[in-house]
C-alpha cells in the first residue's frame, strides 16, 4: 500500500519518555500507510534506542529548563533557540500529518514549531502530576493523552483522553520459564526483583543489599535479581560475595521485558514507566518512590497502592528493618501477592498503544 500518511514521534531524555514511544512507533508500523521519523536529542538515549528498534532518528539540540537562577538559564535559552530552528526544518523536510509528543523538554521545540504550522500534536503524559513541559505543551495539543485516571482532571476535559501507558509488546508476552532460565534460576523459587539504579540511588541499593543478606541467614525460600546500577554494581558484588541466597547481579538489564516475566514480586522506584510495566505483568509491587521531581513517583505509587496492587515505603521511612519486615511479610503470604497482582491485572491498560494510534489516525486525517 502506498505511503499517506506521515507522522512524527518526540520525546526522550528517560526511559519513561523514550519506551512509550517506541511502543507507539511499533503500534502504527502495524500500518503499512504510516511512514514514521522519531525526532529526539542528539545525543539522548533515544539515539541509540531508537535506531536500534527499527526506525528512523533524527537529533536537534536540547535542555531541560533550569531551576532557579544561574548561566544555564542562557545557555538554556541558546539550546532552545537552535532546537526550535532544527525541528522547523525537520518538520519542512518531512511534513508531518501528526505529531505524538512523549512529553519533557526534548519534545517541546518539535511540538511547539509543530503547532505553529497548524500540524496537529497528540501529547502523552504518564505522570498523575504533569511536569512543567507537558503543562506548557498541553497549551498547544489537539489531544492529551494520560496514563492515570487521576490526570484528567489536570487538563481541558474535552480535549483529554484516558488511555493508560503504552508498553512495549515484550513486556507484556515474555514467558516466565524462559525468563527464568535466562537468569540461570531456579524454575519453582518465588523470585524477587528489586530495581535500584545509578542516579540517586546509593541509599537504595545499600539497603536493598542489607535485606538480602539478611534473607539470607534466614529460612527464606526465594531467590533475587537486582539492577544495582553502574556505580554500585562491585561494591554489591563483593558484599553479596558470601551470601547463600541466590542472587542475579546486574547493572543494567538490558532484557528487562525477562526480568519482569521472571518475578512474583517487585521492589522499585515508582516512574510511570516502571508503574506502567509492572501492572502489564499483574505483578505485585513494593515502591520507593524517588522524593524529588515534584513528588510525582509518590503520586504514582500512592495510586496503585490505594488501588492495592502495590505497598509504599517513602525515602524517609526506609531503613533495613521497614524494608526487611515488609518484604517477609509480603514473601510469605502467597494470598496476599495473589490478590495484589489480580489488582494490579485490573489497573493495566493493554489497548493503551492501540487507542493512542487510534486517535493519531484520526487526527492525520484530520489535518
Amino acid at each position: 500500500m502506498e505511503t499517506n500518511k506521515k507522522i512524527i514521534i518526540t520525546g526522550g531524555g528517560t526511559g519513561g519518555h523514550i519506551f512509550p514511544g517506541i511502543a507507539i512507533a511499533r503500534e502504527l508500523s502495524r500500518h503499512p500507510e504510516v511512514q514514521l521519523l522519531y525526532v529526539g536529542k542528539a545525543e539522548g538515549l533515544e539515539s541509540k534506542w531508537v535506531p536500534d528498534s527499527g526506525f528512523p532518528f533524527q537529533g536537534i539540540q536540547a535542555s531541560g529548563f533550569p531551576r532557579g537562577l544561574s548561566v544555564r538559564l542562557f545557555t538554556f535559552w541558546l539550546d532552545f533557540a537552535k532546537g526550535l530552528a532544527q525541528a522547523g526544518r525537520i518538520l519542512g523536510g518531512f511534513k508531518p500529518d501528526a505529531i505524538f509528543s512523549t512529553g519533557g523538554y526534548v519534545s517541546v521545540p518539535v511540538s511547539l514549531a509543530g503547532a505553529l504550522r497548524g500540524i496537529p500534536v497528540g501529547l502523552f503524559e504518564p505522570n498523575i502530576v504533569p511536569g512543567l513541559a507537558a503543562r506548557f505543551l498541553s497549551l498547544f495539543s489537539r489531544r492529551i493523552f494520560v496514563g492515570f485516571e487521576d490526570t484528567l482532571k489536570r487538563f481541558s476535559k474535552r480535549r483529554t483522553q484516558w488511555t493508560g501507558i503504552p508498553v512495549r509488546e515484550e513486556i507484556v508476552t515474555a514467558d516466565k520459564k524462559k525468563a527464568r532460565e535466562s537468569f540461570g534460576l531456579n524454575l519453582e523459587t518465588t523470585t524477587l526483583l528489586m530495581l535500584g539504579g545509578s542516579q540517586g540511588a546509593h541509599t537504595l541499593n545499600q539497603h536493598m543489599t542489607d535485606v538480602i543478606k539478611f534473607l539470607g541467614e534466614g529460612d527464606q525460600k526465594v531467590q533475587v535479581i537486582m539492577m544495582t546500577g553502574w556505580n554500585d554494581y562491585r561494591k554489591t558484588v563483593d558484599h553479596l560475595d558470601k551470601c547463600a541466597l541466590k542472587t542475579v547481579l546486574r547493572p543494567f538489564i538490558s532484557n528487562i521485558h525477562e526480568a519482569y516475566a521472571a518475578a512474583d514480586l517487585v521492589v522499585a522506584r515508582s516512574g510511570a514507566m516502571t508503574c506502567a510495566e509492572i501492572l502489564s505483568r499483574g505483578l505485585p509491587a513494593l515502591f520507593i518512590p524517588y522524593p524529588h521531581a515534584s513528588g510525582h513517583q509518590e503520586m504514582n505509587a500512592r495510586a496503585l497502592e490505594k488501588a492495592g496492587s502495590a505497598l509504599v515505603i517513602t525515602e524517609k521511612e526506609l531503613d533495613d528493618e521497614s524494608l526487611t519486615r515488609t518484604l517477609i511479610s509480603l514473601l510469605s503470604d502467597e494470598g496476599k501477592l495473589a490478590e495484589m497482582g489480580r489488582k494490579a491485572r485490573l489497573l493495566a491498560k493493554p489497548q493503551a498503544a492501540t487507542d493512542i494510534v487510534k486517535t493519531l489516525m484520526e487526527m492525520a486525517e484530520k489535518k
